[in-house]
């Protein structure tokens, strides 16, 4: 039918068109409205609920970590930090600032101009604006001391934070959003990330990029504040580590002769407790966060203690392996804009550690431990065949308490300081023969040596493998026929080629073997053992297993081939005098003489006071087994012929022992190491010379004492343990410094006859 015929009128065909139009335009209206106030009205309603609050985070406070005694070793203390805001960090407040000076330049015209006639403008503004923000940058530099590099560091990883924080909000919200809308309309609805990427608060608000700073650090930046916009000093914390340095004092009279003087010397000891303690780093990696996202099991969005940029994290030590319960989770506040409503959620502070640790005693052993005190410098008399006289060594300490199993002191040497991680750097870590930021007592795995010479015999005799009526021939070797092979130490020519047995005028029995150390009465109970019943040993005395409660920093020690083969025969014979296929720390070696002491009984350690109770478990070891061995190592201490009783210097015998009402048993030890090499780039290769050989920069034996130590006429109340990279004679160079350890007891009021 013709529309003419319908609508005779030109006038009303057109009204008639309109209308249509109308109605599909309206229409298509209408529906927006209705989508927007049917399908999309819980997002958008969510969203205008957003943007009628303003929250901010209330910041939270770190977690102290005590000693022992309750003294504070590092804690929060209020400082100032150097906020800056995010536009500032990433350049763009160069480009608003261009933009504004353009457009105050040229406020007349400004209305008429068009697009790239202001862009132009805008431009010519911008390099004055960047130039000032170089000034600033190089101004903060100067007064800081923290070098330009370094701030763009700061800079570049608080960016790289805000980013991937921005990402991954927007990723969530998109998320949210598609599943709502599929939800409303009952089919898949795409969204985009354009949808919904708004700028999070982190993307508008300051960050600090400067923390912890001083009175005068933070005077001098007050001046640069007031010159620049979007740069703030706001009250912030410095984590303080008040034992860092200690002064402390040291009793020269009972050093050995050489060494010794009326006198008490005033040692400062800087690192007391840093290689233990651990410090913070400004800059927080993706391995963080992943790290706080499984151990809290929340997503970052939702979890109030999560890293946001310019935060602070420990890096290494107990602060970082107490992280997650140092750290406190942060409070909000929430503020509505349309009727000034505060909601708040208090923050929850970090919860304080206190350690076993005395820092008193640690510090006092490392006064002792003081290279200008002469103990771990090379002398003459050590008889070290491999370090030049005068060379310094390094050496770690452990002494724990027998009764709980609790370290008291885990002391290396040389130390490091905070300030030198600081100035020195990488340096630190590149020093392969001293290796400052190396704990020697809880780092570094060692070849135990003779020290094991006592448990592997109440092992034996317990294994029924053994029995203590059996005296055992020191012939010099072990194997008849073959004095190249399986020797006993003194079975050399500068000891003449002597026997034991020939010296005692006889077989051994099983105090004299440990007194006298002798090799082929240990290689014989090794060879019995066999190698399942000697590792088993080991691992029960914790070698090769982790430790809990506060310990997980300590190195587990390695037992078995590295290879992973199979343990053979002949390795049981070396693992009879601790050689071979095993090495463990200086506390896994006072651990192991306090669970001597104990009667067999181990106890695992803890570092935290407040952690749970520690388990406990009996070996089984044979009482007889265990009185011949504490008898073995009273007499290796007590005896002339005892490898712990004396050194020689010259002509002259010294007692290795000198402290006055106190007992004292121990063993001395040498354990055989590989050289250090040179690694001058750190690639794990050591460096060569022009034939292509390996450049050493250190070789020898590695020097141990381990002693117990109780008052004269009470039971040995505490296991030391030392070890001396390089050292040599276990007697000469690790036994004084485990005597004066014994001085420092006595001084801190573990033993009597001290000062306190």
């Amino acid at each position: 039918m013709r529309m003419d015929r319908l609508i005779p009128s030109m006038f009303h065909r057109r009204l008639a068109l309109l209308g249509v139009f109308f109605l599909l335009g309206g229409g298509a209206l209408l529906a927006r409205v209705g989508r927007l106030t049917i399908a999309d009205h819980e997002a958008l309603l969510a969203e205008a609920q957003r943007r009628l609050v303003t929250e901010r985070w209330v910041e939270t406070t770190r977690g102290r970590i005590l000693d022992r005694a309750g003294r504070v070793l590092a804690e929060d203390r209020p400082a100032f930090d150097l906020t800056v805001d995010y536009q500032t960090l990433t350049g763009e407040r160069a480009l608003i600032l261009a933009a504004r000076d353009a457009r105050r330049a040229h406020a007349a015209e400004w209305p008429t101009l068009g697009p790239a006639q202001r862009d132009a403008l805008i431009r010519a503004r911008e390099p004055e604006r960047l130039a000032e923000l170089e000034r600033l940058w190089a101004d903060i530099a100067a007064a800081s001391g923290v070098s330009r590099a370094e701030l763009e560091d700061r800079r570049s990883a608080i960016i790289a934070g805000v980013q991937r924080m921005a990402l991954s909000i927007w990723e969530r919200r998109r998320l949210a959003r598609q599943r709502e809308l599929s939800r409303q309309r009952e089919t898949l609805v795409e969204t985009a990330l354009a949808d919904v990427a708004r700028p999070i608060a982190e993307q508008r608000r300051p960050h600090p990029l400067l923390t912890g700073l001083d009175d005068r650090t933070a005077f001098a930046l007050r001046k640069i504040v007031a010159r620049h916009d979007g740069v703030e000093l706001v009250d912030g914390v410095r984590r303080d580590y008040p034992y860092e340095t200690v002064e402390t004092v040291v009793d020269l009279a009972s050093f050995p002769s050489p060494l010794s003087a009326p006198e008490v010397r005033s040692v400062t000891v800087r690192g007391a407790a840093t290689g233990l303690i651990g410090w913070m780093r400004n800059r927080v990696f993706a391995e963080d966060a992943e790290r706080r996202r499984l151990e809290t099991g929340l997503a970052p969005a939702d979890d109030p203690g999560r890293y946001l940029p310019g935060d602070s994290v420990g890096a290494a030590g107990l602060e970082r392996a107490l992280e997650a319960s140092l750290r406190g989770t942060r409070g909000r506040e929430s503020r509505r804009v349309d009727t000034g409503a505060v909601e708040r959620v208090e923050p929850a502070p970090g919860a304080d550690a206190r350690l076993t640790i005395d820092i008193d005693l640690q510090a006092r052993i490392l006064a002792a431990l003081d290279p200008s005190l002469g103990l771990t410098v090379v002398q003459d008399w050590h008889g070290n065949h491999t370090v030049p006289v005068g060379e310094r060594l390094a050496a770690g300490v452990a002494v724990i308490d027998v009764d709980s199993a609790e370290p008291l002191a885990l002391a290396s040497t040389p130390g490091f300081t905070i300030a030198d991680l600081r100035t020195v750097g990488s340096a630190l870590f590149r020093d392969a023969v001293m290796a400052p930021t190396v704990n020697r007592a809880i780092h570094r795995p060692y070849e135990p040596g003779s020290i094991v010479k006592p448990l592997v015999l109440a092992t034996a005799v317990s294994e029924g493998v053994h029995d203590l009526s059996t005296r055992i021939t020191c012939d010099g070797h072990l194997l008849p026929g073959r004095d190249d092979i399986y020797r006993c130490w003194i079975y050399r020519p500068r000891f003449g080629m002597a026997t034991h047995s020939a010296q005692v005028g006889g077989p051994l029995d099983a105090p004299e073997a440990i007194a006298r150390s002798c090799n082929i009465y240990f290689y014989t109970l090794g060879r019995a053992l066999g190698p399942a019943r000697l590792a088993a040993m080991y691992d029960a005395l914790g070698v090769g297993r982790p430790f809990t409660h506060g310990l997980e920093i300590v190195s587990p020690g390695f037992l078995g081939r590295l290879d992973g083969a199979p343990l053979e025969p002949t390795d049981a014979i070396f693992m009879g005098i601790g050689q071979g296929p095993v090495s463990w720390t200086p506390l896994h070696a006072a651990l192991a003489y306090g669970a001597l002491a104990r009667g067999g009984v181990v106890i695992e350690p803890r570092l935290l006071m407040d952690s749970a109770a520690p388990a406990s478990r009996n070996l089984g070891w044979d009482r007889d087994a265990v009185d011949a061995a504490l008898e073995g190592l009273r007499r290796g201490v007590n005896e002339p012929y005892g490898t712990g009783n004396h050194f020689t210097i010259g002509s002259r015998r010294e007692p290795i022992f000198n402290a006055r009402g106190v007992r004292v048993a121990g063993k001395t030890g040498t354990a055989q190491a590989g050289p250090t090499y040179r690694d001058a780039d750190g690639d794990g290769r050591p460096d060569r010379d022009d034939s292509g050989e390996p450049i050493v920069l250190r070789r020898g034996d590695h020097a141990w004492t381990v002693v117990l130590v109780g008052p004269e006429d009470g039971p040995y109340r505490y296991a030391i343990a030392v070890v001396v990279e390089h050292g040599g004679s276990g007697g000469r160079v690790a036994g004084p410094i485990a005597n004066q350890v014994i001085y420092a007891l006595r001084s801190t009021g573990y033993l009597p006859g001290g000062d306190s």
